[in-house]
C-alpha cells in the first residue's frame, strides 16, 4: 500500500499518559494522518484508554481489531494483551506470548511500521522506563521517517526517551507541546 498520509506512532510507558493526552489534544481532528497509540499495558487488566482519551480530542479513539484497515483521523490503541503490526495499511493482532516478559510492544510495532510506511512512518516516543523503542526507533530512521522523543527533562521516566537519544540520534527532542506544533505542521518529505 502506498500511504497518502503519515502513519504517526506514539509509544509510551510509565508516565506516559499525560503528555500523549497534551499532544492528541492539540492536533486537529482533519490532521490527514494515520495515528495509532502504543503503551504499555498490563497483561491481565482490562484497559479504557479509549475513554480517558476520547474526553482530549474530537478523533475517533478506538482499541484496534484484528485486519482493520488504517482511516485517517483516528487514534488505534492496541488492546491489552496483544502485540500489534501493521501490513499493507491493515492492523494485525496477535495474543502477547507468556515468555515475553519485557515488552517489546513499541519495537515490534515501529518496526513493522518502518517496513509498510517507509519515509511516511515517524514515530514518537514518550515517558517509559527500559529502552522499548529504540529498535524500532532506528528502523523508522533507516527507512527514512522521522523519530521525535520527549524532551527528558519533562518526562516523569525519562529512560525510554533517553535510550533513544544515546542510541539513535532522534531527529527532535521536544516537550509535549512542542511535539504536537511539530506535527500540526509537519510536511512529508
Amino acid at each position: 500500500m502506498e500511504y497518502p498520509y503519515s502513519l504517526i506512532t506514539i509509544g509510551a510507558s510509565a508516565g506516559g499518559l499525560r503528555p500523549v493526552i497534551e499532544i492528541i489534544s492539540k492536533l486537529p481532528s482533519h490532521k490527514h494522518a494515520f495515528i495509532v497509540f502504543v503503551p504499555h499495558l498490563f497483561a491481565s487488566h482490562k484497559s479504557n484508554l479509549n475513554t480517558i482519551l476520547a474526553k482530549f480530542t474530537s478523533m475517533c479513539v478506538k482499541k484496534a481489531e484484528q485486519g482493520e484497515h488504517l482511516k485517517p483521523d483516528r487514534i488505534y490503541l492496541l488492546p491489552e494483551n496483544k502485540i500489534m503490526t501493521v501490513k499493507d495499511g491493515c492492523l494485525l493482532l496477535r495474543e502477547r506470548k507468556a515468555n515475553e516478559i519485557v515488552n517489546k510492544a513499541i519495537d515490534i510495532f515501529l518496526s513493522s511500521a518502518a517496513l509498510d510506511a517507509k519515509n511516511k512512518a515517524i514515530c514518537i516516543i514518550l515517558s517509559g522506563a527500559g529502552n522499548d523503542g529504540l529498535l524500532g526507533a532506528k528502523e523508522i530512521h533507516k527507512h527514512h521517517g522521522l523519530v521525535i522523543v520527549q524532551d527528558p527533562k519533562t518526562a516523569e521516566f525519562p529512560y525510554m526517551p533517553e535510550a533513544i537519544i544515546s542510541g539513535d540520534s532522534p531527529d527532535a527532542i521536544l516537550t509535549p507541546e512542542e511535539i504536537a506544533k511539530l506535527i500540526v505542521n509537519y510536511k512529508i518529505p
